[in-house]
């Protein structure tokens, strides 16, 4: 009675294990937070930061609409509570999220995370998702996303 239960589990297994990957089981290459949508102009943010897929280590940054600028930093990163918080100007991030509502359209959405990578996501005013990661070789993120991520960059004191 034993064995045909071990082997009747052990051919479910098997089977599994091959029928896994053909039924669309298979993880994405890159997998970061999504953030959601913010129903208020006033608690928008948008994140940006890097990390390696090698390591697993990500750095991540979270600007919102107040001119709060949290700092998350590690393995595997989970939402939870930052590590550092500091403030910028309302005014610079107003104007950061007007630039990131400017992306053009077809600037929403790019995908070519390498070992290390770079990314700028979020939600526009309009409720569009952007997601745009980079950092592979012999791609290019478009110029406005990586502008607006050496804008963002600058807004982050060096020993953060």
């Amino acid at each position: 009675m034993k064995t045909n239960f071990l082997s009747s589990l052990l051919a479910l297994f098997g089977a599994g294990l091959l029928l896994g990957p053909a039924a669309g089981c298979q993880r994405p290459a890159f997998s970061g937070p999504t953030p959601a949508p913010a129903a208020d102009a006033a608690v928008r943010r948008l994140q940006f930061g890097y990390g390696s897929r090698y390591s697993g280590h990500r750095t991540t940054y979270t600007l919102q609409a107040d001119g709060v600028l949290l700092a998350q930093a590690g393995l595997g990163l989970r939402p939870g509570t930052p590590v550092a918080a500091l403030r910028v100007g309302s005014a610079q991030a107003r104007a950061a999220l007007r630039r990131f509502d400017a992306l053009p359209a077809d600037s929403l959405g790019f995908e070519q995370p390498g070992q290390h990578y770079y990314f700028l996501e979020g939600y526009t005013a309009a409720g569009q998702s952007v997601h745009l990661a980079w950092g592979a070789a012999d791609t290019s993120a478009p110029h406005c996303a990586r502008v607006l991520y050496r804008q963002l960059s600058g807004l982050v004191p060096a020993n953060l």
